[in-house]
């Protein structure tokens, strides 16, 4: 998910969020779309040639749609309980018991494009040699004249296929390694939220990997019913960035991640970034298995009001312009901005351009002995639509930093809920005080 702006009420189509633009999209190479979707003639052939296995994917509130009518020769598909959270050699034996072995190709359909969508990346994370989605449903199938079977399944069981390798999705140690980095695009579907306006997403705000973009893929479905275009996922997906100027890279590999495995906006997202031809993998196990033991880092979304009251511990009336000693306060603004007025306390230490081995020598100099698992880290800069502290935010979160506050109001939230703002004649002369966490330079 991020120096956003909230300034602006821009709209996409009678929609918009500070923290998803609609932005300009420049040339790029023509897209290629895999074909995901198949219609029902190609389908009937298919099965008329014994190529294909329709599976039929069945939603919760219609347990019995299966047995009322099924495409001929499809199996049903497994409870939740049997899937549990959907490791790939759990999903090939379920696959193997009825009579899938994952070399031909399975056509899902059914009542609920959730389910069919977390179905379409389980069956791609077993392995599955090739996974279409039926366009139109059971409904389009008759509407071509495709006949309809009731009762159980008649298919005996298969040998599952050999496993192979994970592509569509990353463990935590794949993740961590690419916080931040140029080629990923970290989405958090948690919030659902759609595309309306809102300053932070709050689940998002209260706690989220370093660098993710809040997104909701419930928000590409048609209103109408039915699978967005893949041309349309594109398109809105290229509005989606930290703030105007600055969308995500459509060429990136998407890493999709909610609170665990379960949540069905994860297969969704899957199912829709493959649709419109992105590479998009899943990190199943999500916020939980992030913050399992408290060793990765998170960042959260504070504001003036909490960061004020954190301040006064040190600082009653927040006229003092010492380093506190229970936090490290970065302000990342130009220097001259700095010493214009700068938050009680604050340490300036100008981001923009700077390298990453420059930002990394800084904070090593200035904080070589604080206990980086445990001192809060609060990054702020101009306001929302400033990016610096989202980035500095990322390349905190790779040199070990755990606890990160991201102050995304900076400087104007700050002012405009009446704080003081002190100024400095050489801000970048300021030494740190020593945090809580550990001894820093003095």
């Amino acid at each position: 998910m991020l120096g956003l702006l909230l300034l602006a009420p821009l709209a996409l189509a009678g929609q918009g969020s500070p923290l998803q633009w609609p932005i300009p999209s420049a040339p790029t190479r023509e897209p290629v779309f895999p074909p995901v979707l198949i219609g029902g003639r190609e389908l009937a052939g298919l099965l008329k040639e014994g190529r294909a296995v329709p599976l039929h994917a069945r939603a919760l509130r219609e347990p019995a749609s299966y047995e009322r009518g099924h495409l001929p020769g499809a199996v049903a598909d497994w409870s939740p309980e049997e899937e549990g959270s959907g490791e790939a050699d759990r999903v090939r034996s379920l696959l193997a018991g009825r009579g899938i072995s994952g070399e031909e190709a399975v056509v899902l359909y059914g009542p609920d494009p959730e389910r069919i969508a977390r179905l379409f990346w389980l069956l791609r994370r077993a392995g599955c040699a090739e996974v279409r989605i039926l366009d139109g449903g059971l409904a389009a199938w008759r509407a071509t004249g495709g006949a309809v079977e009731t009762g159980p399944s008649r298919r005996p069981a298969a040998e599952p296929r050999p496993p192979l390798r994970d592509t569509a999705a990353v463990d935590a140690g794949w993740l961590g390694d690419a916080i931040g980095q140029a080629g990923v695009e970290l989405l958090d579907v948690r919030d659902a939220r759609g595309w309306e306006r809102w300053e932070v997403p709050p689940t998002f705000a209260a706690g989220h990997i370093p660098h993710s973009l809040p997104f909701d893929p419930r928000a590409l479905l048609p209103k109408g019913g039915g699978w967005p275009k893949p041309a349309e996922v594109r398109r809105r997906l290229g509005t989606l960035g930290p703030r105007p100027g600055d969308p995500v890279r459509l060429e990136s590999t998407f890493v999709l991640y909610a609170e665990d495995a379960h949540d069905p906006r994860l297969g969704l997202g899957y199912l829709l970034l493959t649709l419109a031809g992105l590479d998009v993998r899943v990190f199943p196990g999500g916020w939980r298995e992030w913050t399992a033991g408290g060793t990765r880092p998170t960042v959260r979304v504070i504001s003036a009001a909490e960061l004020a009251s954190r301040l006064k511990e040190e600082n009653p009336h927040l006229t003092q312009d010492l380093p506190p000693r229970g936090l490290i306060l970065l302000d990342l603004r130009e220097a001259r901005d700095f010493a214009i007025g700068h938050l009680p306390g604050a340490h300036g230490l100008p981001f923009d351009r700077m390298p990453e081995e420059g930002f990394a020598k800084r904070m090593e100099e200035g904080w070589s002995g604080a206990d980086r698992a445990t001192i809060p880290l609060v990054l702020y800069c101009y306001g929302p639509d400033c990016i610096r502290s989202r980035d500095a935010g990322a390349r905190a979160a790779r040199l070990g930093f755990r606890n990160v506050f991201w102050f995304r109001g900076g400087v104007r939230e700050w002012r405009d809920a009446g704080y003081p703002l002190l100024d400095s004649p050489l801000p970048t002369s300021r030494q740190p005080a020593s945090p809580a966490g550990g001894a820093a330079r003095p």
